[in-house]
């Protein structure tokens, strides 16, 4: 009997009642309105299923069960009067409008409501553009005592319902002027509802297949499939919920069964007709839907069809790969062959597919088989002196004869006799490895693409028939300039060399450690623990080429020569020593200056709007508080375009009295526009302003110069300064400063330092440490045998030779070798010789010619952490001063 009388929650879906009772909402529709007897009309939502929570009841549950019940309830008038819209849930001001019709649609319980001129004005006038409920949970009457579970007992309109995302009631202008409404049918509006949901779960669904490594078709094919078995359900949300969770899995499923790869999935959905809208709790469960069963049964069966064909195209594709290996292991041809090159020819199986045919997967070994003999041919011609250039041949004609001519050639310039102290003085009196490899590699691109121009300038030379033509420079002077600039190179001793095919742009690929993954004390593991990844990281960078070009002008001696047909490189021997000075100086000013940028960069810290002191009218040359600044970076694709935005930017402004104006950095070309300009040395931090012709600009007073930048903190900087300090004991602290630099490289940064790079100048400065001397000398830090700086801490230092070099001589880097990426995309050649005119368009009677070179250098920013610098300065000359 208590179970019976006791009372039940009464719920009402809005905020604005202060009793200590339920208050539930969903979204309203009330967007379609009609006139029928003129009365205004519309159909609304009351309220939809779901879990819920409000601080006054905890959480509670509406399900279909209880809606199903208000609607038989309402049609059998168990509350015994009309079922009332109002206001704020306050009857007492009016009725807003009546409930004519209470019906289940999906998950909703939606009504038709007649409303009045007092609930018309709420909604467009009042803003009470939302519905809320009021129903008990266990309405007992007060006649019979009986109970009748879930019962509506009224609505009302409100600002600030407790359910939300609700729709809100939108009544339309037809509707209040009295014009003439269409009505419709509940039907139409099922069906909408049922298209947003199930449209709202596919958008989800399609978006988490996509990010799963799939095929398109098969997205595609999925996606429908679930349109398919989604629309017997209705707005059931639950329903949809769960169909697509069971369909994003099964995506998971063929994503690791087949990938990428492009299958037919053959899924077929049971007919299910869709139930009515006012379906009882019966007439639900006689309607056909798809099952979870069913989607399982579906979807599996798939996932099978796929694994299958994907097993049969794997076991095709393997038997194509053996036929294809068998025929390369067999053929005699390819038996005394290098390793490599075996690896090289089998590497071809990756193009094999499973759709290939047993002949075309034979085609394509015989091919390979063709290929390998053609290159162990080369491979033994090239191991004899030969240079081969399309298919392994020999011949009386082109036999030896690139090695032959550049001997020839090496005879008349002095090389082949030249002691190597001499000819590899910059690279410590010998030629290096890495100097050596580079050059073999960009000579042998040299090689293939002049193989034609260089056996017809050993016909010439030799006597035989054969013309050198006066329109071109000749291949071997080319030839003899590109290994004799990178034979010079100190700086590819540090770097990572190699070559790559032109392009506009390049991948460089390379590993580094990651210090914050598994390392020391990581790896001890036992049975059933997780192990942890190295800290290996193995990625690339994009780089862009930069070109190199140089014009020359060729003497009438040298054109004539080239063109009587005995080629006399004697009068050449100039031409050759100044091409191999100046592109192997320009190609060391670039390696210096990339490692020396790179270890400025690693760790740099902006610094916005600095005004610098002492601008004082006198004053001309100013210190910035920090130093060193680290130099801008910008890239340029081929066609002098920059890439992305400038790092670690330098910005000048002067404030003449006016405001602060900025100012460019001088580039002593002499074109620029009449001004004022900024000269910045970087090493030092100092600043101070020039014309346009470079002629020294003192500020006057108060007129300020701001500037921003970025200063390095991989640096440590050192003070020449000895004061009273003996001069070799003040350098011994040179000696203690570098030691850390170096162990700050390898104690916490996990690099080798293996050399230091200095000039000649700050070379002749350190060496005044006393350790250097005889009695003093410590172990690990000596001079070399000609008296220059050797080793400090057992890291061997290097003299830079290149002029114009960013490390001036204040500055001392110290790294590990191999960090940064140096490789020859395009090796040094001449383009056709064309007579040359002068100011007044006469000819001149000589030639000129212009050459060109593109590499790439680049060090990948995690690397830049294997370099470190030290920088020298005067703490009692680094002031604001005038210029002497």
């Amino acid at each position: 009997m208590d179970g019976i009388m006791r009372r039940a929650n009464i719920i009402r879906l809005s905020e604005d009642e202060r009793r200590s009772i339920r208050f539930l909402s969903d979204r309203v529709d009330a967007r379609l309105l009609s006139e029928r007897d003129g009365k205004t009309t519309a159909v609304i939502t009351v309220t939809r299923t779901g879990k819920f929570f409000d601080p006054r009841y905890d959480s509670f549950v509406i399900d279909k069960s209880m809606l199903l019940s208000m609607v038989k309830n309402f049609e059998g008038n168990v509350y015994g009067q009309d079922i009332v819209l109002d206001v704020s849930h306050m009857p007492h001001n009016g009725a807003a409008g009546f409930f004519k019709r209470l019906f289940l649609d999906g998950n909703k319980l939606r009504g038709e409501v007649e409303f009045t001129e007092y609930g018309v004005d709420a909604v467009t006038k009042k803003g009470f553009v939302y519905v809320s409920a009021e129903f008990d949970e266990n309405f007992v009457d007060n006649e019979k005592r009986e109970a009748h579970g879930p019962t509506l007992l009224g609505a009302g309109l409100t600002p600030r319902p407790v359910i939300k995302h609700l729709d809100r009631v939108q009544l339309s202008e037809e509707a209040l002027d009295g014009a003439p409404m269409t009505l419709v049918s509940d039907r139409i509006a099922r069906l909408l509802n049922e298209e947003m949901d199930m449209k709202k779960y596919k958008q989800a669904l399609m978006a988490a297949l996509g990010s799963l490594k799939l095929s398109e078709a098969v997205v595609k094919q999925l996606g429908e499939a679930f349109e398919a078995a989604a629309t017997p359900l209705g707005d059931d949300e639950a329903k949809l919920k769960a169909l697509s969770a069971k369909f994003e899995e099964t995506g998971k499923q063929l994503a690791e069964s087949i990938g990428d790869k492009e299958v037919k999935l053959s899924i077929e959905m049971p007919a299910a007709p869709a139930a009515t809208p006012t379906a009882t709790p019966a007439d639900d469960k006689g309607a056909k839907t798809l099952s979870e069963d069913d989607v399982k049964r579906i979807m599996q069966e798939s996932v099978a069809a796929a694994n299958k064909a994907t097993q049969d195209a794997a076991k095709k594709l393997s038997d194509n790969q053996a036929t294809f290996k068998k025929a390369l292991d067999e053929a005699e041809g390819l038996k005394a062959l290098s390793e490599d090159t075996l690896k090289s020819l089998h590497g071809a199986a990756d193009l094999i597919t499973g759709d290939m045919t047993e002949a075309q997967v034979k085609a394509l070994a015989e091919h390979q088989i063709k290929l390998g003999t053609e290159m162990g041919v080369t491979r033994q011609l090239s191991g004899m002196g030969f240079q081969v250039s399309g298919n392994a041949h020999i011949s009386v004609d082109d036999s030896n004869s690139v090695k032959s001519l550049q001997e020839t050639v090496d005879q008349r310039l002095g090389f082949a006799g030249m002691a190597d102290s001499r000819r590899y003085a910059n690279t410590g009196g010998q030629l290096q490895d890495a100097n050596k490899q580079l050059a073999e590699k960009v000579l042998a691109q040299f090689d293939a693409a002049n193989a034609h121009q260089l056996r017809e300038e050993r016909k010439m030379l030799s006597g035989g028939d054969g013309l050198v033509s006066d329109v071109a420079v000749p291949a071997i002077f080319e030839r003899t300039v590109i290994r004799e600039a990178l034979y010079s190179l100190v700086g590819l001793q540090f770097v990572d060399v190699g070559t790559l095919p032109f392009a506009s742009s390049a991948l460089i690929p390379y590993s580094y450690r990651d210090t914050t993954a598994a390392g020391r004390n990581s790896t001890r593991r036992y049975e059933g623990q997780g192990i942890n990844r190295a800290g290996i990281i193995q990625t690339s960078d994009t780089a862009y080429p930069i070109p190199q070009k140089l014009a020359f002008e060729v003497s009438d001696e040298l054109r004539y020569l080239t063109g009587s047909g005995i080629l006399n490189f004697d009068a050449a021997m100039e031409n050759v020593k100044n091409a191999s000075r100046i592109i192997g100086e320009d190609t060391e000013q670039m390696i210096f200056n990339e490692v020396l940028n790179s270890a400025d960069e690693y760790g740099a810290v902006a610094v916005a709007n600095e005004v610098v002191a002492d601008v004082d009218g006198t004053n001309n040359i100013f210190v910035l508080a920090n130093f060193p600044v680290v130099r801008p970076r910008a890239i340029y694709d081929l066609q002098g375009n920059q890439v992305g935005n400038t790092v670690n930017p330098v910005t000048v402004e002067y404030d003449t009295g006016g405001g602060y104006n900025p100012v460019s950095e001088f580039d002593g070309t002499g074109e620029q526009a009449a001004g004022t300009y900024y000269v910045l040395d970087f090493n030092q931090g100092e600043i101070y302003l020039v014309d346009e012709e470079g002629a020294m600009v003192t500020p006057a007073d108060a007129h300020n110069i701001r500037v921003s930048y970025s200063r390095s903190t991989n640096v440590y900087a050192f003070n020449s300064d000895n004061g009273s300090v003996e001069m070799d004991l003040y350098w011994n602290q040179f000696l203690y400063r570098y030691g850390l630099r170096k162990s700050e490289i390898e104690d916490n940064r996990f690099h080798s330092a293996n050399f230091g790079l200095m000039s000649g100048t700050a070379m002749n400065q350190v060496e005044q440490a006393r350790q250097f001397a005889a009695n003093f000398n410590r172990n690990g830090t000596d001079l070399a045998s000609n008296g220059n700086l050797g080793r400090i801490k057992d890291v061997p230092n290097f003299k830079t030779s290149a002029p114009g070099l960013n490390m001036g001589d204040q500055r001392v880097i110290i790294g590990e070798r191999g960090q940064t990426r140096l490789r020859m995309m395009k090796p040094w050649s001449m383009g056709e010789l064309e007579n040359q005119k002068d100011a007044n368009g006469r000819f001149t009677g000589k030639k000129e010619a212009y050459g060109d070179q593109f590499l790439v250098l680049h060090t990948p920013t995690p690397l830049k952490r294997a370099y470190t610098s030290m920088v020298l300065y005067s703490a009692t000359a680094r002031v604001a001063r005038t210029a002497a």
